[in-house]
């Protein structure tokens, strides 16, 4: 970079200092002598000393440098001062810049991002390293100002105030819009043409600064003052709220990606729409906005629908209206026709006949089913009549066999216990016989 030179009338005690200049041959100048070390360097000295030398000749050489380098590990302190390093593919160096000096930065660097740093090179001498300590710092391949819009972009898209969950639709009749633009400038008579040439409606002009630094405070308070409205007018509130200007350049419309803004709009309770430039004209606005239009006039024609678009409208809803109810009638007038032929209404009678003869048919099957059941359970305990008979102790005394009993009646089935007993009583099939023992074998 260039030196600026000095003039004598930019700094005249600097001149009058150095005294009168004068011309002299070079021949009889006196030889100059070189300036004596002022240490010798052989002269053991201290570690700081040795350190302020060599900030000084660093200061001395490079106290405005241009370094082109990749950013890495950023770190952004509490105190506001970046910490981070520039580095190439063979080397690298520390860099830091200053809360003074970021405060201006319009983009927020980040890991991996290639930038153009200026500044001068130090030595922090706690440590001995060297380092450049960065008073302002450009994008390479991207312009700051994109690179702003950019992150500023991505930073409402993680907050969700751009996911179209959160827009909300416009009313369908606005009874009264906003408008936040500038007083000066066509756009306001557009828009006005526009809406009252479409339908009547009430418009209410906001009046905001839309171009330069006080551009975006302006903005902000318009739409605060069309909210406070609604709070303080309940009965006749904006319904529905257009923020924008006519075309320009980037600069021009710069204020429209500025992030006080875009969170005015996203905060407002009014349904708002962004129209900034042309068409090809986005802004961060836009993204926030319920909706984006192309242009001013464009979005008078978006919130406010023509005179002959409801006259149509409502034609068309009369019309299906009428067909509907034709429709209606028509069907409900075949089901009377239908129920009036029906038999049922012909001859009543018939259906309880065929009533009655159902309830006879059930009655018969009832009836059938139950005897068939009992039959079913008389066989069955025939049979196991037959089969208790069978097994029982009276089938077996038929057989020959006889039952001993004592006098109590319990059955003596032991050969040693009928030797204690004296008498006892023998039972067969058709009766039964006292006996006493005789012989003991």
């Amino acid at each position: 970079m260039p030196k600026k030179k000095i003039y004598q009338s930019e700094f005249p005690d600097l001149f009058k200092e150095a005294g009168e200049l004068s011309y002299q041959d070079p021949e009889e100048r006196e030889p100059e002598t070189p300036p004596e070390p002022e240490d010798d360097l052989l002269t053991p000295q201290t570690v700081s000393a040795l350190t302020a030398k060599l900030r000084d000749l660093i200061a001395e050489n490079f106290f405005d440098v241009y370094v082109v380098g990749e950013i890495s590990n950023f770190v952004r302190q509490h105190s506001g001062h970046w910490y981070y390093s520039l580095k190439d593919e063979e080397a690298q160096i520390s860099a830091v810049m200053f809360r003074g000096a970021n405060r201006k930065m319009r983009f927020m660097p980040e890991n991996g991002m290639l930038v153009v740093a200026r500044g001068k090179v130090d030595i922090y001498p706690p440590n001995g390293k060297y380092q450049i300590v960065c008073e302002d710092m450009e994008p390479c391949g991207l312009g700051s100002k994109q690179m702003q819009f950019e992150q500023l972009k991505r930073k409402l898209e993680e907050e969700g105030l751009t996911s179209e969950e959160r827009k909300r639709p416009l009313p369908v009749f606005p009874k009264t819009v906003g408008f936040v633009t500038s007083a000066s400038g066509s756009v306001l008579r557009d828009v006005k043409n526009v809406l009252f040439r479409r339908f009547p409606c009430r418009l209410i002009f906001a009046p905001a600064l839309v171009q330069g630094e006080n551009a975006p405070a302006s903005i902000i308070e318009a739409i605060e003052n069309c909210n406070l409205y609604n709070e303080q007018h309940p009965e006749t509130p904006i319904d529905v709220l257009i923020v924008g200007r006519g075309g320009g350049s980037m600069e021009d419309l710069w204020c429209f990606n500025d992030e006080g803004v875009a969170r005015a709009i996203a905060a407002s309770k009014i349904p708002t729409v962004s129209a900034v430039g042309h068409e090809t004209d986005y802004t961060i606005a836009d993204f926030v906005a319920d909706l984006r239009a192309p242009t001013p006039s464009a979005a008078a024609e978006l919130v406010v629908r023509t005179r002959e678009d409801w006259e149509f409208t409502i034609t068309d809803l009369y019309e299906r209206l009428r067909d509907g109810m034709e429709e209606k009638i028509d069907s409900g007038a075949d089901e009377v026709v239908a129920c009036l032929n029906h038999y049922a209404l012909r001859e009543p009678t018939r259906i309880v006949e065929d009533l009655i003869q159902k309830v006879d048919g059930l009655d018969e099957s009832l009836r059938k089913g139950t005897d068939l059941i009992f039959e079913r359970y008389e066989s069955k305990l025939d049979h196991c009549t037959k089969m208790l008979d069978a097994l029982g102790p009276i089938s077996v005394l038929k057989r020959g066999y006889a039952v001993v009993q004592d006098d109590a009646g319990e059955a003596v089935t032991s050969a040693e216990d009928l030797k204690k007993k004296i008498r006892f009583l023998v039972r067969m099939s058709d009766g039964s016989v006292k006996a006493k023992v005789l012989d003991e074998q």
